[in-house]
């Protein structure tokens, strides 16, 4: 019985593998087939490891996805949210949106970074589930400040305003009659 659990258990992870690298495919696929994404797909980066797949949305032209202090997208972020969603509403994985900062450069009396980021990250979340994305599929919004700069060696550059919409891979639910 054990040896058929450990099968079990190991044919679950990878079926939940092969549907993360079907999803990350599909979303790169989708960024490369929509024509209205195609200028937009320059400022997503893709980053995938064993724990999850990251899509860090920058400005490639070193401009800011948000006014500086702004909880709000500028208009060609927002659209850039929008036409990513009809996209990942159709992956099957929960994400978590993360939202960064710059590096302060004054402080903003009552509303540090960490508030910031936060309320970027939740902008970022209200305009998917906007769009369609389920509520159910989000599985956390956090912000982290400028504790993570995308351009260590300048904290203060816009590009470092930025969120990241990371895809969960998650160990699959264990079935409710599963006894230890």
């Amino acid at each position: 019985p054990d040896q058929q659990e450990r099968g079990r258990k190991q044919g679950a992870k990878l079926k939940t593998d092969r549907e993360f690298a079907l999803a990350s495919a599909s979303l790169r696929q989708a960024l490369q087939d929509m024509p209205e994404l195609t200028e937009v797909s320059r400022h997503i980066m893709f980053e995938e490891s064993k724990q999850d797949f990251n899509m860090e949305i920058v400005d490639q032209d070193g401009r800011s996805l948000f006014p500086e202090g702004s909880k709000e997208p500028y208009e060609r972020t927002r659209i850039l949210i929008q036409k990513l969603a009809q996209t990942l509403k159709n992956v099957p994985m929960r994400i978590s949106i993360t939202g960064h900062t710059s590096a302060p450069t004054g402080s903003r009396l009552g509303y540090d970074p960490f508030d910031l980021s936060a309320d970027r990250a939740n902008a970022v979340r209200q305009i998917l589930v906007k769009e369609g994305f389920p509520p159910a599929k989000i599985f956390m919004v956090a912000g982290k400040a400028d504790t993570q700069p995308l351009f260590p060696d300048d904290p203060h550059m816009a590009a470092n305003r930025r969120v990241t919409i990371t895809l969960m891979r998650e160990d699959p639910p264990l079935p409710p009659d599963l006894k230890p």
